[in-house]
């Protein structure tokens, strides 16, 4: 990328936090992203996006005509290298462990498995049950792969060795999932939180010097997968870390603090 190059533009709208709830305050928000956009302005990156409702996030992206970027395609692009890469450091055979996808989006669920399965082949999958027959269709017949449905979660969450939440809203017993478990929490709810087990892991970050892009003050050199969606189209990059409740982990550190010291999982 040139020294020169254009990737998207940067405004300061806001000198505070803005309180999306109050109308008149979000009116004048979103005024002044119209007055900013032109014609080749179709994706929105909003620093905090993760803290706004659906409610806010449909009726900005319904006024300026733009889809928020909230780094959802690149986390689940590059799931299954992170998987990979734990259970290699691992010396574990990640097509030996049983997985579990919670969603309650179908296509999401659809993507998402189909990701992983290359590398995978005990998939579990929840939270979609009106559309189960469709997904199962579909996976047997894209990937060659068989879901499995439980009739009652609970009684198997200790078969687990890595779970993919994507569901905004989860109420999962915890106490039940074995102590080495992986959790992969990329829901837009309230986050998950367990101390007896490893940080959930809740976004992938990149370096900004990694991506071709000169240094900017205004930025800082751990990107988030939603910001890395504004500024490059390759959605697969060599992910640098692992975020979790504010902390930047590299995948080693992360295994040998939180999985090898308590046991091969």
């Amino acid at each position: 990328m040139g020294e020169n190059d254009i990737i998207g533009r940067m405004a300061g709208i806001n000198l505070k936090p803005i309180d999306f709830d109050d109308e008149y305050k979000l009116k004048e928000y979103l005024d002044a992203i119209m007055k900013l956009k032109d014609e080749d302005c179709t994706k929105l990156f909003i620093e905090g996006y993760e803290k706004l409702n659906k409610e806010t996030i449909y009726h900005i992206q319904e006024f300026t005509n733009m889809k928020i970027l909230d780094g959802e395609e690149t986390r689940i692009n590059n799931l299954p290298l992170v998987m990979k890469d734990i259970c290699n450091l691992m010396k574990e055979d990640i097509a030996e462990k049983e997985i579990l996808v919670i969603c309650d989006d179908k296509e999401k669920t659809k993507r998402t498995i189909k990701e992983i399965s290359k590398d995978v082949r005990f998939v579990t999958a929840i939270g979609c049950e009106e559309h189960n027959d469709e997904i199962y269709e579909y996976i047997l017949e894209e990937t060659g792969l068989s879901l499995f449905y439980p009739v009652n979660i609970d009684r198997i969450l200790e078969n687990y060795s890595m779970i993919i939440n994507l569901m905004d809203d989860l109420s999962l017993d915890f106490s039940k999932v074995r102590r080495n478990c992986i959790v992969f929490d990329f829901g837009q709810g309230n986050s998950l939180h367990n101390n007896k087990r490893p940080p959930f892991i809740q976004d992938f970050a990149f370096n900004l010097n990694d991506l071709g892009i000169n240094k900017n003050r205004l930025m800082q050199n751990r990107v988030l997968s939603n910001l890395f969606e504004a500024l490059v189209e390759d959605r697969k990059k060599d992910i640098k870390y692992l975020y979790s409740e504010g902390n930047y982990y590299s995948i080693k550190d992360y295994v040998n603090l939180f999985i090898k010291v308590k046991g091969k999982f």
